[in-house]
C-alpha cells in the first residue's frame, strides 16, 4: 500500500514545479531534510503526502502527524497518500482519537477511496477498537480489496478472536478473493493469542495442501507460540529445529519469554544462549534470563547477568508507555519525573496501589531483580511506565465513565504490572486497554482477555 522511497536532496532554491518532481521520491530520513522540506517555497500537497508517508514508513509517527497536522492547519489539501499516511502513523502508536480525527478530516476532504479506508481499517483496528475498524470495513465491503479483508482479520487476530478470523476468512473466500500468505497469518496469529494449537496446526497444514500457499517464518513462529503458550515448551523447540526455515532472533526470544513465565531455568538459559549468539547486544535475553533467576531468588545469577551486560556494554531498552489524551499523546518512563502533573500522578498511583492491595494484590516477585529488601523494591514496582501512564489517564480524565483507558507500551507487559492493571479495572470501574509488542490485553472486572498467557 505504501511506496518505497530513495534518498534525493533537492536544491533549497527550487521552484515550485521543481518540488513535484524532487518530492514524489522523498528522503527516508526526516531528520537529515528537516530544513530542506521547511525551506521549500510553497509547500503542495505533493511534497506533504511525500514526506508524511516516508515518516509514517520509517517509524516516526509522531513526527508524520505533527505535519499531517501542519499542512491541514496551512489550508494544504490533502491527497489519499497524506491521509493513509497520517493513519499508519495513528496506527503505530494506537493513537485512537488521532484516527478518529483523521477520518473525520477523510469523511470531510472526500476521501472514500480504498486505500483511505484499509488505512482506517488497520487504524482502528491496531487501536484496539476493532468495532469501529468492523464498522468502516462493513461500510466500504463492496469496494473492499484483499488488502483491507487481511487488515481486518489482523484486528480481530490481535485480540485472539479466532471465530470472527475465520468467519471473515470464509467470507472473503465467498466473494472470490483468494487467500495469500498475509490471511494465513491473521489466523495463525488469532490462533496463536487464543492458545489454539490443534487450531494452528491444521491451518498451517491447510494453507499448504488446500491453497499451495508456502508458509514463512512468521507462519511458523505463530505454531511455535501457540504450542508455547499451552505449556509445550519441548514441542515448540522441536518444531524450531524441524521447520525449514533457521529460527531467528524473534523465535528464541518468544521461546525465552515462555520460558520465564513457566519457569523454566535451564530451557531459558539455553535460549538466551542462542539469542546471544545471534546478536551479543540483545538486551532483551539479558532482561528475560534475570528474570528468570530471580523469580528463582538466585540473585548470584542475576548479578551474574548485570555483570555481564556491564562487561558487554549492553544498554537494556528503557519501558515506555503512551496514553493518548484529548488528542495529545503523553509519554511515561519507569520513575518518570518530566511530567507538568508528576506530583497529581504520583499521589493517585500511590492511592490506586494501595486500593489494590486491600483487594489482595500482592507483588509478584518474578519482576523483583535485586536481592533487596522487600518493602524497597516491592515500592520499585509501582511506578513502572504502564502504572504511571494509568494513573495520569484517572487524573486527567483520559476516557469518560464507562470508556477504557487505552495504553501503549514498547516492551513486554512485565507481570507484576499485568496483575496490578488487573486489580486496577475492579478499583477504577472501568476496562484498561494496553498494548504490548506482542499483543492486546484487555483488564476488565479484575481479569485479561489473554488468560494470563502471553
Amino acid at each position: 500500500m505504501f511506496l518505497q522511497y530513495e534518498l534525493i536532496l533537492p536544491s533549497v532554491k527550487a521552484r515550485k514545479e521543481d518540488c513535484r518532481s524532487y518530492y514524489s521520491v522523498v528522503p527516508l530520513y526526516y531528520g537529515a531534510n528537516k530544513e530542506a522540506f521547511h525551506e521549500i517555497p510553497d509547500r503542495d500537497e505533493v511534497s506533504f503526502s511525500a514526506i508524511i508517508v516516508g515518516l509514517a514508513q520509517n517509524s516516526q509517527p509522531t513526527h508524520a502527524l505533527a505535519l499531517f497536522a501542519d499542512m491541514v492547519s496551512s489550508n494544504v489539501g490533502s491527497t489519499m497518500y497524506s491521509v493513509s499516511g497520517a493513519l499508519r502513523a495513528a496506527a503505530h502508536l494506537a493513537a485512537l482519537e488521532q484516527c478518529r480525527i483523521i477520518h473525520a478530516h477523510a469523511f470531510v476532504a472526500g476521501h472514500t477511496e480504498v486505500v483511505v479506508g484499509t488505512a482506517l481499517v488497520d487504524g482502528y483496528g491496531k487501536s484496539g477498537t476493532v468495532s469501529d475498524a468492523r464498522q468502516v470495513f462493513d461500510e466500504m465491503l463492496s469496494n473492499m480489496n484483499i488488502i483491507g479483508w487481511n487488515a481486518i482479520m489482523a484486528a480481530y487476530a490481535q485480540q485472539g478472536d479466532v471465530n470472527s478470523a475465520i468467519e471473515l476468512f470464509d467470507g472473503m473466500k465467498q466473494r472470490g478473493f483468494v487467500a495469500d500468505e498475509l490471511s494465513f497469518l491473521a489466523i495463525l496469529t488469532a490462533c496463536r493469542n487464543a492458545g489454539l494449537v490443534v487450531e494452528a496446526e491444521k491451518w498451517l497444514n491447510c494453507m499448504i495442501s488446500d491453497y499451495e500457499v508456502e508458509p514463512g517464518l512468521e507462519h511458523y513462529t505463530c505454531v511455535v507460540g501457540a504450542l508455547a503458550r499451552a505449556g509445550r515448551l519441548r514441542d515448540a523447540e522441536r518444531l524450531t529445529k524441524t521447520m525449514p526455515f533457521t529460527p531467528d532472533a524473534a523465535v528464541c526470544r518468544l521461546l525465552l519469554s515462555v520460558c520465564a513465565i513457566h519457569g523454566e531455568t535451564e530451557m531459558a538459559s539455553e535460549m538466551a544462549q542462542k539469542l546471544l549468539e545471534k546478536n551479543s547486544q540483545d538486551d532483551s535475553a539479558y532482561a528475560i534470563l534475570a528474570n528468570v533467576h530471580a523469580a528463582s531468588k538466585s540473585w548470584d545469577k542475576v548479578a551474574d547477568v548485570r555483570k555481564m551486560m556491564k562487561v558487554g556494554r549492553v544498554r537494556k531498552e528503557i519501558g515506555r508507555s503512551w496514553i493518548e489524551v484529548r488528542g495529545e499523546v503523553h509519554e511515561f518512563f519507569s520513575r518518570d519525573t518530566r511530567h507538568e502533573r508528576t506530583k497529581e500522578v504520583y499521589d493517585k498511583l500511590e492511592e490506586l496501589m494501595e486500593a489494590i492491595r486491600k483487594l489482595g494484590y500482592k507483588e509478584v516477585s518474578d519482576a523483583m531483580l535485586h536481592n533487596m529488601d522487600v518493602a524497597e523494591n516491592s515500592k520499585a514496582l509501582w511506578y513502572h511506565s504502564e502504572k504511571l501512564a494509568v494513573a495520569f489517564g484517572v487524573v486527567s480524565g483520559a476516557a469518560p465513565p464507562g470508556k477504557a483507558l487505552r495504553v501503549v507500551k514498547n516492551l513486554t507487559i512485565c507481570k507484576d504490572c499485568h496483575e496490578a492493571l488487573k486489580y486496577m479495572s475492579i478499583v477504577i470501574e472501568r476496562e484498561i486497554l494496553v498494548r504490548d509488542v506482542n499483543r492486546y490485553h484487555r483488564f476488565m472486572h479484575g481479569s485479561c482477555t489473554c488468560g494470563d498467557h502471553w
